[in-house]
């Protein structure tokens, strides 16, 4: 592969997509083919001297990661070789020199090192879970893939495995500070939890006191280098995850750090010293609270530069940082930061396609169920029409126990270019607005958590935004179950509905999840917040039990390879109604998995979806 013809047209990419080189129409709506796209690049990572950019990238129509030098006015770019046969899972840096990557073929899960100077390539023999990686790239610490694993010290210079934590009883996880010492380990006996703790490397661990919380739970910890203190994103008490202080060796929780009074936090950044730089949640899109006053001052002149955007902090440097920039009505795009100059140059628009093209706006809602419980949710509005009278399409996400926010998505935005209002409910059970709203929607599937949906489609009705009588339903994973349910349960509501890999038999679904949990304790917690009362009839609520009862169109499609909800899902619900003789489509995608990947079948999926409502609710 000619790597130099790749980064020229990269560099080339970059410069034609910039926002100087575009002259923008606004009454342009985008496609099924501009929306289904792959984007350029995704997922880019910073090295930690500014210097490089590790990215999900395609050439020539293969996927593939992309290492592009910054330091280049053209941000010269080259793909990284990977062995045939093998699928990127993911990849980070290990100091400025090195990328550890891993790699997926079938069942089997594997790690390389791959030194960016030479491009040579060195297996890791031992597999498990990334704990720690040294931010020079000597080592990172791996834990075990065993039920009670153990920790390896990997020699990044290598690839050579070192165990240096033998498994302890009952212990499902280790924690390691910024040195890269195993300081902690969390143990799970009769479902009760405990702490192993050590101050510091060749010292014994110690089991600290049970019960130091009272209860408390507690989602993560993070032990401070030197000190038996560190930090807890915990519930302590109040029904939302916040971040704490926290004393290791009595497993406690100390004094509040920070909260959001509305939404959980999602994690925090702490530098090796222990100082505190900024915590993360989501209210209705993903934020960062800068702590530290030098990252508060980085982000003023970041936002100086790019002016009237959005601007999140991906990644920094000591040169440069790496920034994700958006406005309400464009798909985004990533930015270099020069600290020095407070210039910022434009990396790469990943979606190229969308760059002259006119997204619609999403805007937060919040409406009351029946039962008087407020639900938050999203409500997108077709580019230049009045807000009134407009089709539905309501769109609840998978999960179930999952949120929206209002990030870009790409089917939300084809059926608002189609002139569709577009509802994302986040009803009950959706993670993120503390312990006691997701914990509402425990044993709900198909029964108060469907009342959420139906309640924010009798809301717009009621404030005239939308024309009742034209109103459909998609969604994909628990988004599919609840458009099949809704087409048996109240087809009044909805002209159609439309499930990409929906769960059609949930006691079938819970069977397939049984061999994932690790215990049967586990798998029970799981089966009761899906069924709730363990008499209550699982039939009763599937749509392959009461596939007779379908009144309205449905289209349903699945990928074959989908190993989250199994392609027989949809194929037995496509048998059932068949055999009934009842109005629906159905279509297989070969070798999809519980998403859409592949650009072809994306935008086939997205026309398909287009001429459906067409027939059945033309906007």
């Amino acid at each position: 592969m000619n790597r130099g013809v790749f980064g020229a047209a990269l560099a080339v990419c970059a410069l034609l997509l910039s926002g100087a080189a575009i002259a923008r129409d606004p009454s342009e709506v985008p496609s099924a083919a501009d929306l289904g796209a792959a984007p350029l690049l995704s997922e880019p990572m910073l090295s930690p001297d500014g210097a490089h950019i590790a990215a999900r990238g395609l050439v020539q129509g293969v996927p593939m990661l992309v290492l592009a030098d910054v330091t280049t006015p053209e941000h010269r770019a080259a793909p990284v070789g990977l062995p045939a046969g093998q699928i990127l899972d993911f990849y980070r840096w290990a100091g400025s020199g090195r990328l550890i990557l891993g790699l997926t073929e079938g069942r089997r899960h594997r790690l390389l090192i791959h030194d960016v100077v030479t491009g040579r390539q060195t297996p890791i023999a031992q597999g498990g879970e990334i704990l720690h990686v040294d931010r020079d790239g000597r080592f990172l610490l791996l834990s075990g893939s065993e039920n009670l694993p153990a920790v390896y010290r990997i020699d990044l210079a290598t690839g050579t495995a070192t165990r240096i934590v033998k498994p302890q009883a009952n212990v499902r996880s280790w924690h390691a500070d910024s040195a890269g010492v195993v300081r902690a380990g969390i143990a799970y006996d009769g479902g009760r939890r405990s702490l192993l703790y050590r101050a510091g490397d060749g010292q014994k661990f110690v089991r600290a006191p049970r019960g130091g919380n009272g209860g408390v739970e507690i989602d993560q910890i993070v032990p401070v280098q030197g000190s038996d203190r560190g930090y807890a994103i915990a519930d302590g008490g109040k029904g939302r995850f916040a971040l704490y202080r926290y004393d290791f060796t009595g497993d406690r929780l100390g004094e509040l750090v920070f909260e959001n009074a509305r939404v959980d936090l999602d994690g925090f950044q702490a530098a090796p010293d222990g100082r505190l730089l900024g915590v993360l949640y989501t209210g209705d899109r993903e934020e960062t609270i800068w702590l530290d006053p030098a990252h508060k001052s980085l982000q003023k002149r970041i936002d100086a530069a790019l002016p009237g955007r959005r601007n999140q902090i991906l990644s920094t440097s000591d040169p440069r940082a790496l920034v994700w920039s958006s406005t309400g009505e464009d798909a985004g795009a990533w930015y270099v930061f020069e600290r020095t100059s407070g210039r910022a140059t434009l990396f790469v628009r990943p979606r190229a396609a969308l760059a002259d093209k006119r997204l619609a706006v999403v805007t937060p809602v919040r409406y009351t169920a029946r039962d008087g419980l407020e639900i938050p949710g999203y409500l997108t509005l077709p580019p230049g029409r009045d807000p009134k009278g407009l089709p539905l399409i309501v769109m609840p996400h998978g999960g179930p126990f999952a949120r929206d926010a209002m990030n870009y998505d790409a089917w939300v935005q084809f059926l608002a270019a189609k002139g569709y209002a577009v509802l994302q409910p986040n009803f009950r059970g959706s993670t993120g607005f503390g312990r006691a709203y997701e914990e509402k929607g425990d044993g709900q599937w198909g029964r108060a958590m469907q009342d959420d949906i139906d309640d924010g489609v009798k809301w717009l009705a009621a404030r005239g935004m939308i024309d009742p009588g034209r109103v459909c339903i998609m969604g994909a994973s628990f988004g599919g179950y609840a458009a099949m349910w809704a087409t048996i349960r109240n087809p009044e509501l909805y002209r159609c509905a439309i499930s990409y890999a929906g769960v059609s038999d949930i006691a079938g679904q819970l069977e397939y999840d049984r061999p994932t949990f690790d215990s049967n304790r586990e798998f029970r917690h799981w089966q009761g917040r899906v069924q709730g009362d363990p008499s209550f009839p699982l039939a009763s609520i599937s749509p392959l039990q009461q596939a007779a009862r379908v009144r309205i169109p449905l289209m349903i499609a699945h990928g074959t390879a989908d190993d989250t909800v199994p392609a027989d899902q949809s194929l037995r619900m496509h048998e059932a109604l068949t055999k009934l003789g009842r109005d629906h489509e159905y279509v297989s995608y070969p070798g999809e998995t519980h998403q859409l990947g592949t650009p072809a079948n994306e935008i086939d999926f997205l026309n398909r979806v287009g001429a459906f409502l067409d027939r059945h609710n033309p906007s």
